[in-house]
């Protein structure tokens, strides 16, 4: 059962095949029998990966694809799905459920982030929750290998100092189940493309 501040890291959470199937859904690429894969999934353009349109966007700008939105009006209910592609990660969603002691896991929101390297690495994002007044977990997947850690803080306010708690790197098949009432953040990745799903869930 999942407990209150846990973060759990899990390498190859899922088979190789899928995380191939989801790799070459979101990015394309050659498969295991070196076929070519073009990908069509629709990427959107969004001016901060953290805070997009906040007053404290840092703007650093990348793409995201939302699957589950999140209506903050209807708190006390799940989210709902807004996009086809959310069924790709239902098999994903089933097993973080399995993990945590959770037999009908409710989606609150889901998302993918794509983020391209930059020259300096400079500070990291703004730390954040990503529901506020909702106790929730987050499944954070990690699709391909890349720098730009995940930092979560032991805060569960908005501090001015923040302590860290774990960091953890991306790398294919791995996930990060934690607390979502713990702050966090990403770095900016200097060397790789960054490629993550990230499903909020109670």
């Amino acid at each position: 059962m999942f407990t209150y501040g846990q973060v759990t890291v899990i390498d190859d959470f899922i088979d190789k095949d899928y995380q191939e199937k989801i790799k070459l859904q979101l990015l394309g690429g050659f498969d295991k029998k070196n076929k070519h894969h073009d990908s069509d999934f629709p990427w959107f353009y969004i001016e901060d990966v953290t805070a997009a349109g906040d007053e404290d966007s840092q703007h650093r700008p990348g793409l995201g694809h939302q699957y589950v939105e999140f209506d903050d009006k209807e708190i006390n209910l799940g989210g709902y799905v807004v996009s086809d592609y959310h069924d790709l990660f239902t098999p994903l969603l089933k097993k973080i459920g399995f993990t945590i002691g959770i037999r009908n896991v409710n989606v609150l929101q889901g998302r993918s982030f794509l983020q391209f390297p930059v020259k300096d690495r400079g500070e990291v994002d703004l730390p954040h929750i990503d529901i506020c007044d909702k106790i929730h977990i987050v499944g954070l997947y990690y699709v391909i290998d890349s720098d730009g850690d995940t930092v979560i803080y032991n805060e569960r306010k908005e501090s001015e100092t923040y302590t860290i708690k774990q960091r953890v790197t991306p790398k294919q098949g791995r996930i990060v189940i934690f607390d979502g009432g713990l702050y966090h953040t990403a770095e900016q990745p200097l060397n790789n493309t960054r490629c993550i799903v990230n499903y909020n869930m109670e």
